[in-house]
């Protein structure tokens, strides 16, 4: 509640900038998105004063689909289309109206690779896109950064300052901040500050304490590994976290963390099952960055090559052959979190081509995230009534086995939404209806995205209907029907008499 009134308070004080930047098509050859589907960026969401609660949260905008092209070639800002995006709370939550914090700035990306080129139509285009007059518009930019700065008025008492740096790796806004004041009274209405994690938007995906459980599995007694199937547990360490590198360039970048971990029973886990891994977790909110990491690492392992994008999992598989053994590595991550999920290696004697040991360890609970069979819903009737009557609903019976979320619709407009649980049933009451014929859809997901809608088309009569208005409704539909028996009959009987 203390994060929409202070939103609220902001909105208001620009309610006349509330319009649509608008974009055409062009573009230029040496400019590309570099961001990829799935991809998320995180930053820190504060409001600073102004007399209002105040607003401390972490947000990220995820990227629904990057496919966006680049016109060719750019000749003018305006001509830039947007990638198709989507902005949550950490918890996964939608920011709902707090989105329109980013109402002042026409760009939230831009494409990399030329960023002169930017700069250069920035100073002549940029100003006509923002949604109220900028004055004093400056830009700057070094190494890492490209940004701009001005000030503009949503009314002629309250004054806005704006900043917005974008990440030249990127292109994605990195820092944004706002600082409104009243001219009249100096006062500081509030200051907003939107800020990533860091200049590659990596982070942690898991806190210190969490606890992860695994099974495992080993076979290849001849190599010293017993044959063994047991479950263990990883606990991240209480201070275990270590923060990642400002600018990690490669793999080897990455930090390892504190952890410890144990079997069941609560003795020590002495040997290093997980060594072939190369990192027991990975940070989340750039895998497009530790996909180009992988691919470095290729000159130094056989077969290097990142997997196949999935909404869920990432992953890598690798070779290495020593003597006359080969070993064959696959281990892959939990996007949510990035802590391993599965990890696999198989000892191959090259000379008899016998597999002669193997480590397989797989997280628990990864069924919701692999399932990829949608819910099942009925199919209710179609429904007709007379308007004024009572007693007339639709009931939808949902299951499935990793149920989440659900919309009702009523000619495409949510009527109702919320979680379920398998055999919840949805019920949308008819009784208030109008005379009219309704398209009444419901739209049910899992955990892992797999969804199934199911439409029950209702038509309400007016009152005091029945045969009368019937008639009278389809009047011009019963007079072409009668006019076509007519003229039938009439051919029938001349054909007799002739």
């Amino acid at each position: 509640m203390k994060r929409k009134y202070a939103t609220l308070i902001f909105v208001a004080m620009m309610a006349s900038m509330l319009v649509i930047p608008q974009a055409s098509a062009a573009t230029s050859q040496d400019l590309f998105y570099r961001p990829e589907d799935t991809d998320r960026f995180y930053f820190t969401f504060e409001l600073i004063g102004g007399g209002t609660p105040g607003i401390d949260e972490i947000i990220y905008m995820e990227i629904d689909d990057a496919s966006t092209p680049v016109p060719d070639p750019l000749s003018n800002l305006t001509e830039l289309s947007y990638l198709t995006k989507s902005f949550y709370y950490e918890n996964g939550s939608s920011m709902g109206i707090e989105v329109l914090i980013f109402l002042l700035l026409p760009h939230l990306e831009y494409p990399v690779g030329n960023w002169s080129l930017i700069n250069t139509l920035a100073a002549t285009d940029l100003e006509p896109l923002f949604l109220y007059e900028a004055r004093d518009l400056t830009f700057e930019q070094d190494e890492d950064y490209w940004g701009y700065s001005y000030v503009t008025n949503s009314s002629s008492e309250d004054e806005f300052t704006v900043m917005a740096d974008f990440s030249k790796f990127d292109g994605v806004i990195y820092n944004y901040n706002i600082e409104a004041v009243n001219t009249t009274s100096d006062e500081v209405l509030g200051v907003y500050n939107v800020n990533r994690f860091s200049y590659h938007n990596m982070r942690w995906g898991f806190d210190e304490g969490d606890i992860f459980n695994f099974h495992l599995i080993t076979t290849g007694n001849d190599l010293g590994l017993e044959n063994l199937e047991e479950d263990m547990v990883l606990e991240v360490a209480e201070e275990g976290m270590v923060v990642i590198p400002y600018d990690c360039s490669n793999f080897g970048d990455i930090p390892y963390f504190g952890a410890s971990m144990e079997w069941m029973n609560g003795s020590a886990v002495v040997d290093p099952y997980f060594i072939w891994t190369l990192k027991i977790a990975v940070p989340i909110g750039n895998w497009t960055l530790l996909g180009s990491f992988i691919e470095d690492l290729s000159v130094s392992y056989d077969e290097m090559a990142v997997d196949p994008a999935d909404i869920y999992f990432w992953g890598y598989s690798w070779k290495m052959t020593t003597s006359d053994l080969l070993y064959e590595v696959h281990t892959d991550y939990l996007k949510i979190d990035g802590m391993v999920a599965r990890h696999t290696m198989t000892i191959t004697n090259t000379t008899s081509s016998e597999v002669i040991g193997t480590i397989s360890i797989e997280r628990f609970d990864l069924e919701p995230y692999t399932d990829r069979i949608a819910p099942a819903v009925n199919s209710p009737d179609d429904v007709n009534f007379v308007a004024g009557t009572t007693d007339h609903n639709i009931t939808w019976t949902l299951s499935d086995e990793n149920p989440t979320t659900y919309q009702v619709l009523v000619n495409g407009t949510v009527e109702a939404s919320g979680s379920w649980t398998s055999g919840t049933e949805i019920v949308l009451d008819l009784d208030d209806f109008e005379a009219g014929v309704y398209n009444c859809t419901i739209v049910v997901y899992d955990i892992a995205g797999n969804q199934v809608m199911d439409s029950v088309i209702v038509t309400v009569t007016a009152p005091g209907g029945g045969i009368i208005d019937l008639l009278m409704d389809n009047i011009l539909f019963i007079a072409i029907g009668v006019g076509a028996v007519v003229i039938i009959g009439a051919v029938v009987i001349m054909r007799r008499r002739s």
